[in-house]
């Protein structure tokens, strides 16, 4: 029986293969378990116009970052923190350097994307890799600058 994956299915296939397997297997295992269903003419149409949206959508998934990345590539991007003795108190995260990409460039980067050893702890220039998508990766520089205090 050919059925159609709904699930990964380890030793089998993935979400969306479309297999051959033993029609109890099917109609006793994966069918009831909502793994699979069967492979019907309508259902591989179906099937083949989800897999053409999910490819047009990553192609536009991947313009974008390409995009977003000739925005800032080589670009400074200037973080403020405070300073005591010429020295940080705490660190620079991943979060404050997205928050500064946002307000500097307008670019939406979330922490997870920025790629960060450990958090900078040191005035200066820094260079950082944000990865935009799997397959674009940008280096941007991150100067961390001293918080000017105001004057009461």
């Amino acid at each position: 029986m050919r059925v159609i994956l709904k699930k990964d299915v380890p030793g089998l296939g993935r979400r969306g293969d479309t297999v051959q397997v033993k029609d109890g297997y099917a109609r006793n295992y994966l069918i009831p378990r909502e793994m699979a269903v069967p492979a019907t003419e309508g259902r591989l149409r179906e099937e083949e116009s989800r897999k053409e949206a999910l490819k047009s959508k990553e192609s536009r998934l991947l313009e974008a970052a390409r995009q977003d990345a000739a925005k800032v590539q080589g670009k400074r991007v200037v973080v403020y923190a405070k300073v005591g003795q010429g020295r940080l108190f705490g660190s620079v995260t991943a979060q404050d350097i997205a928050d500064a990409l946002a307000r500097q460039y307008g670019l939406q980067v979330d922490k997870r994307r920025i790629l960060l050893d450990e958090n900078l702890k040191e005035l200066g220039v820094h260079e950082v890799q944000i990865q935009l998508h799997p397959s674009v990766k940008v280096t941007v520089e991150v100067e961390i600058k001293p918080e000017v205090k105001k004057e009461k």
